[in-house]
């Protein structure tokens, strides 16, 4: 009877253990915005309706769900139907925090800690930005195998610009609704 118990908690550890999903999370990201909204401090104006694709990943920890970690996305809008001759590009670090749920469906929230920008007006002259801040937040489809499907909303808003030599001080902000698939792997 003493090695039937010994056997059957040997046995029942090794379930647990087994369905225990502690690890390093390594997740790429592929996605596509849907609609991007820059809104240049004074006399610039807001523009909006920029589309494009985006990539990156995560890379963090996960267990019983939960998943602490750093974001990186790049992402490209075209803005071509505004007063601009390209494309609106970003890149973005983020700290994330997020939740799997048993059930097909996890959130994640992030602060995006650092952002750089950049976008090419008429003329051929590119106005970028820098020492960018911001939130983004994300739902995701868990059902499929080895793939997720997620829907990111993200906003920032950059302190800095720099126009051919001049550079000074700004209040942009930016927005943007990504749609994006993502393979996170537990290792």
């Amino acid at each position: 009877m003493k090695n039937f118990a010994q056997a059957t908690l040997l046995l029942l550890s090794f379930t647990f253990i087994g369905n225990a999903t502690a690890g390093v999370l390594v997740e790429p990201v592929l996605g596509y915005q849907m609609s991007t909204k820059l809104d240049l401090d004074g006399p610039g104006g807001e523009y909006s309706g920029g589309k494009g694709p985006a990539f990156g990943g995560r890379l963090g920890y996960q267990n019983l769900g939960f998943q602490l970690g750093l974001d990186y996305l790049h992402s490209s809008a075209d803005m071509d139907d505004n007063d601009f001759d390209g494309d609106f590009i970003t890149d973005e670090w983020a700290a994330f925090v997020g939740f799997e749920f048993p059930v097909m469906f996890r959130v994640y929230a992030g602060y995006i800690f650092s952002a750089t920008g950049e976008v090419e007006l008429n003329g051929g002259q590119d106005l970028e930005f820098s020492k960018g801040t911001g939130t983004k937040l994300g739902v995701g489809f868990t059902g499929l195998p080895f793939i997720d499907i997620n829907v990111e909303y993200k906003t920032g808003e950059f302190t800095e610009a720099e126009f051919g030599p001049i550079s000074g001080d700004a209040d942009t902000k930016y927005s943007s609704l990504m749609v994006g698939i993502s393979a996170p792997f537990n290792l």
